[in-house]
């Protein structure tokens, strides 16, 4: 049998992926995230150092987010977050779930702040998105 040696396996995997036959790998820089979150006022209602169950100034914590979230799910809330909240799903329940605990009240129906409000205002590039994700998961 017939063994490629390195530099024959990195040319065949980048002809493959100019071909597009393979998805090439896709590397985003947490540092930049970080730089987004202060520049897109994030902090101004997420601390990253409070955990989820935290709303505190206004909306949960970020600490540990990849724990409650696929990036996928935050890929979709932060590119539209009004369309994600009104699908009611897991994930959307689950905000819904922790912040009516934290505010030791009975659930109820209730519009999303960042749904309403926020996600009207800032909006996210792809680029952005994905730098951001990486920096949240981090935390």
């Amino acid at each position: 049998m017939y063994a490629m040696k390195f530099p024959q396996r990195v040319i065949c995997i980048l002809l493959l992926v100019a071909v597009g036959w393979v998805p090439a790998p896709s590397f985003a820089d947490p540092g930049v995230g970080q730089k987004l979150f202060k520049k897109k006022n994030c902090a101004l209602c997420h601390n990253i150092n409070n955990p989820g169950t935290v709303f505190s100034p206004v909306c949960p914590g970020l600490q540990g987010v990849r724990h409650r979230h696929s990036k996928d799910w935050l890929r979709q809330w932060l590119k539209d977050p009004a369309a994600v909240w009104a699908t009611d799903d897991a994930g959307v329940r689950d905000i819904n779930a922790r912040y009516f605990r934290y505010r030791g009240s009975q659930p109820k129906p209730r519009e999303s702040f960042m749904a309403t409000i926020i996600g009207k205002g800032v909006v996210l590039t792809d680029e952005e998105i994905k730098v951001l994700i990486e920096y949240l998961w981090k935390l």
